[in-house]
């Protein structure tokens, strides 16, 4: 899978899963997620919930950016396995916007604060230098931060289930 784009596939091996994971699962998320009894960063709700799969994903901004694990589904895909998918879309259109408008505020101080016109112009290759700065931070590092969001994203859930199964 394209490390770019905001969505993984995993299963997590495990000794032995509960007949109740799927309740375990439900009452994790709605005692708090990252941290039990605090709902403050980790605002989850069940979607919908069966006898072998559960859905569930952040309610606010603050959760869906905090954490990044927007919209997950779990089932169980075998005896000893579950199997996950994870969506972190509106993490990484939020990151995309930060970027946005940091791009917007560097063009618009270079078009209007003379200074800074002068002060880039006075490097040799002071424009080339400052505008690919601005496109790396602005453009692509949100893009490279999804990439690298995806593996803590995983290994949080992947923490979660485990303790939740235990």
């Amino acid at each position: 899978m394209n490390p770019f784009i905001p969505e993984f596939d995993g299963q997590l091996e495990l000794a032995r899963i509960p007949d109740d994971f799927i309740a375990r699962i439900r009452k994790r998320v709605e005692e708090g997620l990252l941290l039990r009894g605090s709902r403050r960063r980790a605002n989850y709700a069940v979607r919908s919930a069966g006898s072998d799969e559960i859905t569930f994903g952040a309610e606010d901004f603050l959760t869906a950016y905090n954490v990044g694990l927007n919209d997950v589904s779990v089932r169980r895909s075998g005896a000893h396995t579950v199997s996950y998918h994870v969506t972190f879309w509106r993490w990484t259109w939020t990151a995309v916007a930060h970027g946005a408008i940091l791009g917007l505020v560097f063009l618009i101080c270079f078009l209007f604060v003379q200074e800074l016109k002068r002060d880039v112009a006075a490097y040799h290759n002071g424009p080339l230098m400052f505008w690919g700065i601005v496109v790396f931070f602005c453009l692509l590092w949100p893009w490279i931060l999804t990439a690298i969001h995806r593996k803590f994203a995983e290994k949080a859930l992947q923490h979660i289930l485990r303790d939740v199964m235990s």
